[in-house]
């Protein structure tokens, strides 16, 4: 998930350093390294900066493991600045010298983290695709695969798979997803690229139903603001937030569009991710590797609220482009995490 959505501000919360509950025998949490798209690199409201970077779940989840997991921070004003915050792209690192343990990339397919680098990218999607990204959190000529075994790591966590589905099921076209079967070989081959490198630990995570984003908004709020025509009358359908801020009352959105999610469409989006996380979930049983299921985390997260404000308009657990989670819910994944490490592996990171 990437860049381009349509956001208003950053929200972020401050996370003091936690030390591991100390216990006898413990298998040691060292060498943690993260894979994945926007959200494991921190990116919220539409921006990735040094301290949504700094928030995400993977730089938490090595701090409860008393580690000190650095982050490839990018300068200020972000690469892309979030919404509401002034000034160009910036992508350079705040420290370039350093070996950051973080390597997803916003944007990132499961293709991509075999196949991509900043110069080499099959079919690069503009909203998904930044090469500058890559140069900022992988270097020169570095598949997200490449980094992650460069660092000899003994703990993986890999959360990939949300943009094979999503901008698609925005843009109104799920059939434009990634095919099952090509998402099965290249997390197959992801999968085992990765154990046969030595990784001794490590964890996938499912993905969530994308029609669940509140960025994915329902005709019958549309009509309340006069952003759809008459064609949407009795339909129900939605539209992407990226299509609706195109709309207005004078240039109002229609149901024929090709941008709108049918009834029918909406379905079949979440069966496009229930067949992902099938795929998953058999992969994973095949190499005996444990699946956390993110899905757990949302549910207990707090819903959308009856009364948005401009400070949080889609509730406490979305940032503010209404697709990537919120420094909150990062917080609530980290020590999810933290619990099933602990009981998968008998580490003992901090859960409180």
């Amino acid at each position: 998930m990437k860049a381009a959505l349509v956001c208003l501000a950053l929200l972020t919360a401050c996370t003091p350093a936690l030390s591991p509950t100390p216990r006898a025998a413990a298998v040691p949490f060292a060498r943690y390294v993260a894979m994945g798209d926007s959200i494991t690199a921190g990116f919220q409201s539409g921006g990735l900066t040094a301290e949504s970077q700094n928030a995400s779940y993977a730089h938490l989840l090595g701090q409860r493991g008393g580690l000190d997991t650095p982050m490839p921070d990018v300068l200020a004003p972000g690469c892309p600045p979030p919404i509401g915050v002034s000034g160009a792209k910036t992508c350079q690192r705040a420290r370039p010298d350093v070996q950051a343990m973080v390597v997803a990339v916003p944007g990132a397919k499961v293709g991509d983290v075999l196949r991509s680098t900043d110069t080499q990218v099959q079919d690069p999607d503009p909203l998904l695709y930044d090469p500058d990204l890559y140069r900022a959190i992988l270097g020169p000529g570095t598949t997200q695969l490449q980094a992650a075994l460069q660092r000899r790591p003994q703990f993986v966590t890999l959360w990939i798979g949300n943009n094979d589905a999503l901008l698609p099921t925005l843009r109104g076209q799920p059939d434009q997803a990634t095919p099952l079967a090509q998402f099965r070989a290249d997390y197959a081959a992801l999968l085992a690229r990765l154990l046969d490198g030595g990784v001794p630990h490590l964890v996938v995570m499912t993905l969530p139903d994308m029609t669940r984003v509140p960025a994915l908004i329902p005709v019958r709020v549309l009509r309340l603001g006069g952003l759809v025509d008459a064609s949407c009358q009795g339909q129900e359908a939605y539209f992407g937030t990226l299509t609706v801020a195109r709309a207005s009352r004078e240039q109002p959105l229609s149901c024929t569009s090709p941008a709108a999610l049918t009834a029918a469409e909406y379905t079949q989006a979440q069966q496009i991710v229930r067949g992902y996380n099938d795929a998953i979930r058999e992969l994973a049983a095949a190499n005996s590797v444990p699946v956390f299921d993110v899905n757990a985390v949302l549910d207990r997260l707090p819903g959308r609220p009856l009364l948005p404000t401009a400070a949080a308009p889609f509730g406490r657990s979305f940032s503010l482009d209404g697709i990537h989670p919120s420094s909150f819910a990062h917080q609530r994944f980290a020590q999810a995490l933290a619990v099933f490490l602990n009981e998968q592996f008998g580490t003992a990171l901090n859960t409180r």
